[in-house]
């Protein structure tokens, strides 16, 4: 008992040498691509091996390092001890505790884009349900004199499975994205999201669940909870529900856990289970949108690991879709909206999106390159009215410089008016010509002047100047 204390106490002094704790950074660095720091390291035979303070930094990202480490996490390890006999170390339980991984946009963009064909097969996972795995008897094999049963394969089988059992276990992680040129303020957060996910071994269920999506500066609470089914080799979503603000929600998807880890998943909204009184979303420019109906289908699969592998596509169709101020109550109607996209070769492809009206529409389409370059052009299309409350939309948000007589142009048609506002560069810089001439701003600041405007319209609505007759503005 006292050799065993000893050893113990030896042991866990070791592994708090800066020596042993660097190897073991640059081991995960070398496997991982990105670097790890570990504060310290220490065991015991009853709980395993506990790693705190760890620290993963991206890589860094346009010569600049990203707003905020990777991932912060103190995990828990155990392992099959039997394992140490064959000189592996096999894993068997990772808890993450208090994690927090905040993912850069821009890093999406380093994964690698080139497929590989000697490493990648030509098919593709099916979307749900699960992705049939290779077998054995669906490849040749060359003809054998004679075959033997194997009485100890079954075994075999069994003992593999029981020594490759495996979970991830996630206590309250905070997973966000966000853009490194935003100052690291996050675009997407998920919080509190917990789990339990097997990943090898036998058959086993596990659940995951999410208290709520944080979307720029606005929460919403959702409590959404769905349990998962781990079959070797896939981890599987089946189908689920969840009703949030007047509307139903359908996912389902998977993860199948090969050399080459594939997924698939899909979300639906039935458009016959909108409800009309219902599905306000409220937005960070002090904004509400609102639709009577409302139908969104999307999927999206390919290789984890390979950008250039993804394939997705989406599709919404809204009616009765109402904009407008949660403060004022004004709000602009439009008889449809519709948004198709798709994502091919790691490209982002947004083939149309439309709020559309007979007095007041809004027509685009645009891509995002895998590199992160990008580009897009709306045009915007009114009748004499909005031109003119557009124009001094465009004035008091200073888009203009200036006074200016019109912001639009007009068309062939009567009385309709138009412009085309094009955005283009990158993730990181993206310029859009809303100035008097067409001059181009960036569109950090764009935004915030349009925030700005609309937040003194919200706060001061007595002092709103009614619009000059449009005939003052656009002079036959």
């Amino acid at each position: 008992m006292a050799f065993f204390a000893g050893s113990l106490l030896i042991s866990n002094l070791a592994l708090q040498m800066g020596v042993v704790r660097g190897k073991l950074e640059r081991k995960l660095e070398k496997r991982s691509g990105v670097s790890w720091a570990i504060g310290s390291l220490s065991w015991t035979p009853w709980t395993g091996v506990q790693v705190r303070h760890v620290a993963v930094e991206a890589p860094a990202l346009g010569g600049s390092p990203a707003a905020r480490p990777l991932c912060r996490a103190e995990l828990d390890l155990k392992v099959h001890w039997s394992s140490l006999l064959r000189g592996a170390l096999d894993l068997r339980e990772v808890r993450v505790r208090s994690g927090q991984i905040a993912i850069p946009m821009e890093l999406l963009f380093l994964l690698p884009s080139e497929e590989v064909q000697s490493t990648v097969g030509p098919s593709e996972p099916s979307l749900v349900p699960v992705p049939r795995p290779e077998r054995k008897e669906d490849l040749p094999e060359p003809a054998k004199k004679k075959q033997k049963p194997g009485p100890s394969t079954g075994h075999e089988k069994t003992g593999s499975a029981v020594a490759s059992t495996f979970r991830i276990i996630i206590d309250q992680c905070d997973l966000e994205v966000y853009s490194n040129e935003a100052k690291g303020t996050p675009a997407l957060k998920l919080r509190n999201f917990s789990g339990e996910l097997p990943l090898g071994g036998k058959d086993a269920s596990g659940l995951i669940r999410c208290e709520g999506i944080s979307i720029g500066s606005q929460f919403f609470k959702v409590n959404w909870a769905s349990p998962v089914q781990w079959k070797h080799p896939s981890l599987n979503l089946p189908p689920a529900e969840i009703v949030w603000n007047g509307f139903t929600l359908r996912s389902e998807g998977v993860l199948q856990m090969t050399r080459t880890p594939r997924f698939a998943a899909r979300i639906d909204i039935p458009a016959s289970e909108w409800a009309s009184d219902s599905g306000a979303f409220p937005s960070a420019l002090g904004l509400k949108l609102q639709a009577k109906r409302l139908s969104l289908r999307g999927a999206l699969n390919g290789n984890l690991a390979r950008l250039s592998s993804w394939k997705g596509d989406l599709a919404v169709e809204a009616r009765g879709v109402a904009l407008g101020g949660d403060r004022n109550g004004q709000e602009v109607f439009f008889n449809e909206g519709r948004m198709i996209a798709t994502v091919r070769g790691g490209r982002f492809n947004l083939l149309e999106a439309r709020l559309q009206s007979e007095r007041l529409s809004f027509l685009g389409n645009g891509a995002l390159l895998p590199d992160g370059r990008l580009g897009g052009v709306m045009r915007v299309v009114a009748d004499q009215d909005y031109a003119a409350l557009l124009t001094r939309f465009a004035i008091g948000a200073m888009w203009t410089g200036g006074w200016t007589r019109s912001w639009l142009a007009p068309m062939e048609t009567p009385d309709r008016y138009y412009r085309d506002i094009i955005l283009q560069g990158t993730v990181n810089q993206t310029m859009v010509d809303v100035g008097r001439k067409g001059e181009a701003m960036d569109l950090a600041q764009a935004w915030n002047r349009m925030r700005t405007f609309l937040r003194k319209e919200a706060l001061e609505p007595e002092k709103r100047t009614t619009a000059r007759p449009a005939e003052q503005i656009f002079p036959q």
